[in-house]
């Protein structure tokens, strides 16, 4: 059932479409297996996973967040099963995204015009941020006081405006350059009529670009447990129409992105540069100059590091936080609960990094000194 659900457009604006399995990027068969293996409650598989927190443990069961392999290993080894029997084949004949999350949601009791506002305030988020690279996560959450998890549920429209505090949907407003939530509402409905929220829009709730997106992960999650990272390359195609930093490579080089911005972010532009990756980088690779030494004299601003979308950081290793308009790095350490932390020392910032999806944070996995 990954038909989008069409609402009756708006004079000026498109039919947009609502996708109410949005939230479910990583259907997978963790919750068959663990009531086969007889643990009726997740909080039995939890007490039997240290190494994974609870939350996050029912983030991936729920399909809400992309398992690492690791996870999958620990989980299967648990079940009694092998890891990849947790992954689901999302092409396959019997396969049908509204039966899968039907433990979950109930596509019936669906408010479409919660939703649709919902969808439109992700889209208008992202449209404000990327014109103003001073919207950083790091500055909404000190100007506003929008967390950064908050802030990536706000941009991917997990809950409905009207779910959240007065105190967030205030935030919002004001971010969207607004005084009020009518004002607020006058002001997305005015960019969404004159088609400033046309490509965003998508990326927030087409099931289309969800189904790719699933396909893709699960694809080199299941060649990663093999052990086979060229495979999990050649499986996961490239998006139809990609972004730049994701341009195929030339004579196997690939373009050097990253022009210093502010608050040490990185902004997504190239150089004019060409680099040869190193081996075993995936095929949507970015290799982006560092620009300065956010993170001490360990890192000089002139590296160049490599960036692949399709890894999720982990502790001991290096993060690509996306951002408006560029990316941030972080150094990955993990705290006493289990959750993945980004720090920086130039400007001083700590984030959590596990509520975040691989949309959001990539895994740094080389580097090459100049």
């Amino acid at each position: 059932m990954d038909a989008p659900v069409k609402l009756k457009p708006a004079p000026g604006a498109g039919a947009m479409p609502i996708d109410p399995y949005r939230a479910f990027i990583f259907p997978n068969h963790i919750r068959e297996l663990r009531r086969r293996a007889g643990l009726q409650k997740l909080i039995v598989l939890s007490h039997r996973l240290p190494g994974i927190t609870y939350i996050r443990l029912s983030k991936i069961e729920r399909g809400e967040v992309i398992a690492r392999a690791a996870e999958l290993v620990e989980i299967a080894a648990v079940l009694g099963v092998a890891p990849d029997a947790l992954l689901v084949d999302v092409d396959a004949p019997g396969f049908a995204i509204d039966s899968w999350a039907a433990p979950f949601i109930d596509p019936g009791t669906l408010d479409i015009e919660r939703e649709r506002f919902a969808i439109l305030v992700a889209a208008a988020v992202r449209h404000v941020r990327s014109t103003d690279r001073a919207l950083t996560i790091q500055a909404i959450g000190e100007r506003l006081g929008i967390a950064a998890v908050n802030l990536s549920r706000i941009e991917n429209a997990q809950r409905h405006f009207e779910d959240w505090n007065p105190a967030t949907q205030a935030a919002i407003a004001t971010l969207m350059g607004t005084g009020s939530t009518a004002a607020l509402r006058a002001r997305i409905d005015q960019l969404h009529r004159a088609g400033e929220l046309d490509p965003w829009i998508p990326a927030v709730s087409d099931p289309g670009e969800r189904l790719r997106r699933t396909r893709e992960r699960i694809a080199a999650l299941r060649a990663e447990l093999a052990g086979d990272r060229t495979t999990a390359d050649a499986r996961a195609p490239l998006a139809t129409a990609a972004p730049a930093e994701f341009a195929a490579t030339t004579g196997g080089t690939l373009a050097v992105r990253g022009i210093a911005g502010a608050d040490g972010l990185i902004l997504d532009d190239p150089t004019g540069e060409r680099i040869q990756p190193p081996p075993g980088c995936g095929a949507r690779v970015i290799a982006l100059r560092l620009c300065r030494a956010t993170l001490g004299a360990g890192l000089p601003g002139q590296a160049i590091l490599f960036v692949d979308p399709d890894r999720y950081p982990v502790a001991g290793g290096l993060a690509a936080l996306r951002e408006a308009g560029g990316f941030r790095i972080l150094a990955v350490t993990i705290d006493r609960d289990g959750v993945l932390v980004g720090h920086s020392q130039q400007p001083p910032l700590t984030l959590p990094l596990s509520p975040l999806t691989q949309d959001d944070v990539h895994a740094v996995v080389a580097a090459r000194f100049l």
